[in-house]
């Protein structure tokens, strides 16, 4: 009787042991599978918000204004003739701040004397020699109301 009582209880050791192997390899290799996945299809868009940026007349034409962004970054925004433009302040070169010279019409990065045109485009400095330009926000006038909006990320 004990011999019959020790192969029940070495089969049960055996089945619960072979049990838990294989729910951890299952566990082990769907994790696997599904970071696998997950690592092949494309990454979520972070979604985008409207910002108020102030009224048309806030700006005037040939004007820079700062705005804050949802993040806390500051943004640039200029009017001129044609419409509005926004930019980060982030200089693409090496992540300075850029900002608005009125009297040069430029913006200007003060770490390796970076310069930008009202455009955003780099016209001297290290940012022109690797032919880089601000990143832009994009903007939308809501004509009817008077409106400035930012198409910026939501936080």
């Amino acid at each position: 009787m004990k011999e019959n009582n020790k192969k029940n209880i070495s089969s049960r050791r055996e089945f619960l042991s072979s049990i838990l192997m294989w729910g951890g390899l299952i566990a082990a290799y769907g994790t696997m599978g599904i970071e696998g996945l997950l690592f092949l299809l494309p990454k979520q868009i972070r979604p985008t918000r409207r910002l108020f940026a102030g009224t048309i007349n806030k700006y005037n034409v040939g004007g820079v204004q700062s705005v804050y962004d949802l993040q806390g970054n500051e943004v640039l925004v200029k009017r001129s003739e044609s419409g509005f433009q926004a930019f980060s302040t982030v200089c693409p070169h090496l992540g300075c701040r850029v900002h608005w010279e009125e009297e040069n019409n430029y913006f200007f990065c003060p770490c390796h004397r970076g310069v930008f045109d009202e455009n955003g485009i780099a016209t001297a400095g290290p940012p022109a020699e690797a032919k880089q330009q601000l990143p832009t926000i994009p903007v939308t006038v809501d004509e009817a109301s008077g409106v400035v909006y930012l198409e910026v990320k939501a936080a």
